[in-house]
């Protein structure tokens, strides 16, 4: 009876060691507004790197897996000498508007034979914008003051597709080429033109007016995959 186990156990995990087929790679992204995101911030492009992992399902035109993704939208640098009531001494302001994302993946892919593999995708995860600042007197040196000026998230989803070519010379690597649509939850966010320091309220204060949107963008990507990049 235990060996008859023993062969059940390892007739198992051999298959399940055959069935085993990773897709790993990266993405360069950019998001162009539409809907209600372009009346926000019409000209803003959203610009992401990406990393994708993904399961093939054996002799299955399906794959599943995460993907991971880290922008920033909008950088402001600014100089002022009126930033602490009482000094005059001169610091600089850098403020980074940053674009978070993690996202499950389903794909299906229509053909598995040919050199032009074309897939449709949908996408399920989390977007996470957040405008952090630091305070410092020059670029060298290190801040006296870092922090966050706002940050929320939302639900998101993608919809759309690609196509994938082989790579000459690398064994199992395709580039990718894609098109998603992207929807989801209302969030509220700052652009570069956002935030301003007004130094006569108060002590001087900031004074920020937030967008409000769903992140309703079309996004192209172009990105490397390898097939069975565990082996």
């Amino acid at each position: 009876m235990r060996k008859t186990i023993l062969l059940l156990l390892f007739l198992i995990s051999a298959t399940s060691l055959q069935a085993q087929f990773f897709i790993a790679g990266g993405h360069l992204n950019g998001g162009f507004p539409v809907s209600k995101l372009k009346s926000e911030v019409d000209k803003t492009i959203f610009p992401t790197i990406s990393g994708i992992l993904l399961y093939e399902f054996y002799a299955q035109p399906i794959q599943v897996g995460l993907e991971v993704g880290y922008g920033v939208y909008g950088t402001k640098v600014e100089k002022r000498n009126d930033l602490y009531p009482g000094f005059s001494d001169e610091y600089r302001i850098r403020r980074n508007n940053n674009y978070t994302s993690g996202m499950a993946v389903f794909r299906y892919l229509p053909s598995l034979t040919s050199k032009l593999t074309p897939f449709i995708e949908i996408q399920a995860g989390a977007n996470y914008l957040y405008s952090g600042f630091k305070i410092r007197p020059s670029i060298f040196e290190d801040p006296v003051e870092a922090g966050k000026d706002m940050e929320d998230w939302a639900f998101g989803y993608k919809i759309g597709g690609g196509i994938q070519l082989p790579i000459p010379g690398i064994e199992g690597g395709k580039l990718e080429l894609r098109v998603n649509y992207q929807d989801g939850g209302t969030m509220r966010f700052l652009t570069k033109r956002d935030t301003n320091y007004l130094p006569d309220k108060g002590d001087g204060e900031f004074d920020y007016k937030p967008r409000q949107s769903p992140l309703q963008q079309i996004t192209a990507s172009v990105g490397i995959v390898i097939y069975d990049a565990f082996r």
